[in-house]
């Protein structure tokens, strides 16, 4: 099958616009060979639409030349225009299939197709462009085969244990020597996996899609007002320059100067001040932007379950469909930032295995964006019955330390203010950090009181964080390693931090569940027990 003709128009104009920016660099380079070579106007504008026809005509091959196809075990790309690429991806390994539509996609009627695998780090295969109704016809045939392919490995397995089953009471009675041959031609029908496939397929087991939640609007207002999206940031940087002079007026008049950057730096303790405020302004400029992104992003979330797999769709301008695989889910973590704690409101997240649902978004998937805290506890519990964990603090040397280390910041601050005022005249401001000071005992305790670990008898549980609280629940089953750290510093005080890893993803800012500066002691028999339940789930639960 082909992909849709929009997307050899696209494709075909990138494609030329990239080579035909190539002439310039030809140009600057024959100008050093040939200086005269580059003062005909006639031959640059020639070479230009040259590059730019090969472009065109390397993307019209390119979409000629892609094909994919939906075979009974495999899902198969064929692309490439002078080297050949051809990839066969199995259900069974397919995790997940996104779909994205922007603005423009669904004008024109067409969408994004991406297909994940586990343990992937990027997307296996992107397809740009295909019809909206083509699309959803590939990722309810893909979810669907996927489940069929795992609905066929179970039977498989069942039959299999079925037969060494019987082949075991065989050996204990008598006449098993004649039995040996019915063993044997039960090993020799052991159903094939597509055969199983489609009996299930047939019989109709694969369970159509079931909506379990669907963000409200006022649910979808606080979340927008009590979130903060990095997106935010370049919106704000890009902004900036556009919006400056009403920035600098802004703050004249809020001094009470003229509307004018020397007057707003004309002292350095002026500029202090400035700075101060504008830091102020920026804040409130970054949660007003990061309230609408978050409101496009989220508008119309719903999550529904189709089979093992939790599917979802969200978004205003840019629309996304994705899914969630159940039986890949690693850690599950809930989030319940300040304003949200206030709300009794919370929401939570799963990280799967190997994979980052959204590759774009490089982080964990948001399977309750917010909900009431108990229903958010709730649907939370339906994937990982945890229960009630009780947790345990640090011990209070702990938040000591924690005291101790904020008040060397305040004070490496202080000091650094000190030195600028030594060497930049008119500068008398230096001990502001140290008002600082008043804050670091209850930045401390809160530090300490909002830590906390619980090991179950089937899960491990750790809880961190004041401004945005994360509890972060890990399956003793998915454990892949456990790992026990102490520094200097810590075994001073006879503390240590313990890790559970799992086979999630490795990004950048996101750190496994850690019980942070627990009793070394205590660390060292959670770390003998978790290795303990990793060996007991690695064989079994033998």
């Amino acid at each position: 099958m082909k992909l849709h003709p929009l997307s050899a128009v696209t494709r075909s104009l990138q494609r030329g616009f990239v080579a035909a920016s190539f002439a310039f660099f030809v140009v600057a380079i024959g100008g050093f060979v040939a200086p005269g070579l580059t003062d005909s106007l006639g031959l640059m504008v020639g070479l230009f639409v040259l590059l730019f026809l090969v472009g065109v005509a390397y993307g019209v091959a390119y979409y000629y030349r892609y094909e994919y196809e939906l075979t009974p075990d495999t899902f198969d790309v064929n692309s490439g225009v002078i080297g050949r690429q051809e990839r066969e991806i199995p259900y069974r390994r397919i995790q997940n299939v996104d779909l994205t539509e922007s603005i423009f996609h669904r004008i024109v009627g067409v969408a994004v197709v991406q297909i994940e695998t586990a343990g992937g780090s990027q997307t296996e295969a992107t397809l740009n462009f295909v019809s909206s109704d083509e699309a959803r016809r590939l990722q309810r045939e893909i979810r669907d085969r996927r489940a069929r392919a795992q609905g066929a490995d179970a039977e498989q397995a069942a039959t299999a244990a079925e037969s060494e089953t019987e082949r075991s009471v065989d050996d204990a009675t008598p006449g098993a020597a004649q039995r040996d041959t019915t063993a044997e031609s039960a090993e020799t029908v052991t159903p094939d996996p597509e055969r199983a496939a489609d009996r299930i397929s047939e019989s109709g087991e694969i369970e159509s899609q079931s909506q379990i939640f669907e963000l409200g609007s006022t649910e979808l207002l606080i979340l927008a007002v009590t979130s903060f999206r990095p997106a935010a940031i370049a919106f704000l940087l890009i902004g900036f320059p556009f919006v400056q002079d009403v920035f600098v007026s802004l703050l004249s008049r809020m001094l009470g100067l003229e509307p004018s950057v020397g007057a707003l730096i004309a002292t350095i303790d002026l500029a202090v001040v400035v700075g101060l405020l504008t830091v102020l302004l920026g804040a409130i400029t970054l949660w007003a932007i990061s309230t609408v992104v978050t409101f496009l992003e989220y508008y119309g979330f719903t999550l529904g379950r189709q089979g093992e797999d939790l599917v979802y769709e969200r978004g205003l301008l840019q629309r996304y469909s994705g899914s969630i695989p159940t039986d890949k889910i690693q850690t599950l973590t809930i989030t319940e930032n300040l304003l949200m704690r206030a709300l009794g409101y919370a929401g939570f997240t799963v990280e799967t295995a190997g994979y980052s649902p959204g590759q774009g978004d490089k982080g964990p998937q948001s399977a309750i964006p917010i909900a009431r805290r108990d229903h958010a506890l709730e649907l939370a519990r339906d994937l990982e019955p945890f229960g009630e964990p009780t947790f345990t603090r640090p011990p209070k040397r702990a938040r000591r330390r924690y005291a101790v280390r904020f008040g060397l910041v305040v004070l490496g601050l202080t000091a650094v203010a000190f030195v600028i005022a030594q060497l930049v005249t008119g500068f008398g401001l230096w001990w502001v950090p140290l008002v600082l000071l008043v804050g670091v005992p209850p930045a401390a305790h809160l530090r300490w009181a909002n830590r906390g670990y619980y090991a179950g008898e089937d899960y491990f549980v750790v809880r961190d964080g004041f401004w945005n609280r994360t509890t972060r629940v890990v399956p003793y089953y998915r454990l892949q390693t456990v790992i026990r750290r102490r520094t200097v510093f810590q075994r001073r005080l006879d503390l240590a931090h313990l890790t559970a890893d799992t086979a999630t993803a490795s990004l950048l800012g996101r750190t496994d569940a850690t019980a942070y500066d627990i009793d070394a002691d205590v660390a060292a028999d959670l770390f003998e027990l978790q290795r303990e339940r990793l060996q007991s789930s690695l064989h079994g639960g033998a």
